[in-house]
């Protein structure tokens, strides 16, 4: 069994222009308002439709995944690939921070290590200090002695 509903968007859109369509109310009607916010044949977009469902798109958790969706379908390749690659720097950059961050910590480590040891302080105090294992602590100490 079939089931086929034409709809003329333009009777549709009128309608919606008369205020004789509430899309609070009626899903189908968000939809198709969705559907026919965009007008190809005369290369328009309904402003005024657009602004009404970006208000409904707050309380409709689905209109609001299709607006996101449709934000990224309708990004040429070129914000494509610069959007990418503004996001690639920002994630390397981040990266370069964490690694930074860590090393230095590590650094900070061996040389509180190092300076307890000097100072005659027991493995299990350096263990607890730097948050290594004793084991850990004796290779570090095996390391800076050569």
């Amino acid at each position: 069994m079939l089931e086929i509903h034409l709809i003329e968007m333009r009777k549709f859109i009128q309608l919606w222009h008369e205020n004789k369509l509430d899309p609070f109310d009626d899903i189908l009607v968000r939809w198709l308002l969705l559907l026919g916010m965009v007008d190809a044949r005369k290369q328009r977009v309904y402003n005024e439709i657009y602004k009404e469902l970006e208000a409904l798109a707050m309380t409709d958790e689905r209109l609001r995944d299709a607006f996101s969706a449709w934000e990224e379908l309708s990004q040429t390749p070129d914000s494509i690939i610069a959007y990418e690659s503004r996001l690639k720097k920002i994630i390397d950059e981040e990266a370069k921070i964490d690694y930074a961050e860590y090393k230095g910590s590590e650094a900070t480590k061996v040389e509180v290590i190092l300076t307890g040891a000097k100072k005659g302080l027991d493995l299990e105090l350096l263990a607890e200090l730097t948050g290594y294992s004793v084991e850990k602590v004796q290779e570090v100490l095996v390391q800076h002695q050569e």
